[in-house]
């Protein structure tokens, strides 16, 4: 930290975009500079009186006594996560599924169902932390397979939060099972429903097809339909992205605007579970899907230009944080990452794990203990999730880079790759898709014009100019 008497230089990072220098420091400040510029910043050679000064602190670049509330509100605000409760719990009522999906990560070879005394320990966890704002989210296998205990938990839920928490509950499920009983419930406590559709039908039935290898695009968009026209609710849509889908980022984009969705999540296949015995046929280098991901962000900006409104989900979460300053809570760009301290995962028989992919992976090195027999309080300090959270610190491994103040690195997808909770960073698949998004991102910015305006109503979470 360069410092004089009167203000200093918080540590920094930098990276040539174009014609400029974006400067980033520890706290999560930044701005563009120029090449003259730049090299009156890194030698110190500019004076408090200069209007160099004035830009540079008002950007957080540089503090002095008269800013440095400011500085730390400002790093308050977009790392809120560290003063919170667990927020999300994962409930895994069952790991039956009903489909055989080519790239699944949760099939276990001991299918199990929840009890209703798992259940209802699962709420007592969720309403006894420290958060006034918690989400309660079935998954599977698919939930749909467990129902009972489904609806006891939604119901209960409703019924228990006397503390007046704002509470959220969704459920994520392939829609097989959604009869029209099932959605009525759903609907009456208000619960979101989030599927999978990976694009149009041909595209969706290579990837998730049932049991007996059959495609489920049609019974899928069915139920979709039936959610909204007869109970007036949407279905949250999410796509997986296969070797299949490079070829199609334009058709993909198209399923999901014909759908109405506000937004499109445009994740990478993992190299875990099923898909790895298949990951010839399914799986892509971090160059290629790169270049599928500047593909189908060039077209949903040409869509927001036409003034429909959808935006890609990752580039919101950076957004939020470079532009609105605001804290996206999202467990995979967090450093450290939000496992354990955001999410907890609660498998059928009670067993705790910190994030989603841990308990996928199914490996007891991950497991912080079970809550039939052990309190919240207890997990949250067990060695095993400290020695995660320090592996997940951005600083630590990707130190150099202009991006670490908002990346995240996830040692449980790491240690699937690598064997090791503490990431290669320079191997590292996500890490370079990860690097790609964010230059893009930045490079938009810099840029301005109608794309910055767009990025800025994506943050503001409004669809101005939208279509009917």
């Amino acid at each position: 930290m360069k410092k004089t008497k009167d203000f200093v230089i918080l540590p920094f990072n930098s990276a040539r975009l174009k014609n400029k220098y974006l400067v980033s420091n520890v706290l999560g400040a930044w701005d563009f500079l120029g090449p003259a510029e730049f090299k009156q910043f890194s030698a110190f050679g500019f004076s408090k009186e200069s209007p160099f000064f004035s830009r540079l602190k008002e950007r957080g670049l540089v503090a002095d006594d008269s800013n440095i509330q400011s500085v730390i509100e400002s790093f308050r605000n977009t790392n809120e996560n560290l003063f919170l409760d667990t927020s999300l719990h994962i409930a895994v009522v069952t790991t039956r599924c009903n489909l055989s999906c080519s790239y699944c990560q949760a099939k276990t070879p001991h299918p199990k169902d929840m009890s209703y005394e798992v259940a209802a320990q699962v709420l007592k966890y969720m309403f006894d932390v420290r958060n006034p704002s918690v989400t309660l989210e079935f998954q599977g296998g698919e939930p749909l397979l467990n129902w009972p205990v489904v609806k006891f938990m939604i119901e209960s839920a409703r019924k228990i939060n006397t503390t007046g928490k704002n509470l959220k509950i969704t459920i994520v499920s392939n829609l097989l099972l959604l009869d029209e009983e099932k959605m009525k419930v759903l609907a009456k406590h208000n619960v979101d429903v989030c599927t999978s559709l990976d694009g149009p039908q041909k595209i969706h039935d290579t990837n998730r097809i049932s049991a007996g290898g059959q495609g489920t695009y049609q019974q899928v968009v069915r139920k979709i339909k039936i959610f909204k026209d007869k109970f007036g609710k949407s279905v949250s849509l999410l796509p997986t992205i296969t070797k299949d889908s490079l070829k199609n980022p334009k058709a993909i984009i198209d399923e999901y605007v014909k759908w109405g969705q506000k937004e499109i999540a445009l994740r990478p296949v993992n190299n875990m579970g099923t898909a790895s015995c298949s990951w010839a046929s399914l799986g892509y280098s971090p160059e290629e899907f790169c270049d599928f991901y500047s593909q189908a962000m060039e077209y949903i900006l040409k869509f927001n230009q036409e003034g429909i409104f959808i935006r890609e989900r990752t580039a919101n979460l950076i957004l939020t944080k470079v532009l609105a300053k605001k804290d996206h809570r999202y467990v995979d760009l967090l450093s450290p990452c939000g496992a354990g301290r955001l999410v907890m995962a609660y498998m059928p028989d009670g067993s705790c794990y910190p994030c989603d992919e841990a308990r996928m992976l199914n490996e007891d090195m991950f497991k912080l203990g079970n809550i039939l027999n052990e309190k919240y309080d207890d997990m949250m300090k067990k060695e095993n999730l400290l020695h995660l959270l320090e592996a997940s610190c951005s600083n630590l491994w990707n130190y150099a880079s202009v991006y670490s103040p908002w990346m995240g690195v996830c040692p449980v997808v790491n240690y699937a790759l690598q064997k090791n909770v503490i990431p290669k960073v320079a191997c590292s698949p996500m890490q370079k898709i990860l690097t790609f998004q964010f230059e893009y991102i930045f490079g938009k910015i810099l840029s301005g014009g109608d794309v910055l305006k767009t990025f800025n109503r994506w943050v503001e979470g409004e669809g101005y100019g939208q279509k009917k």
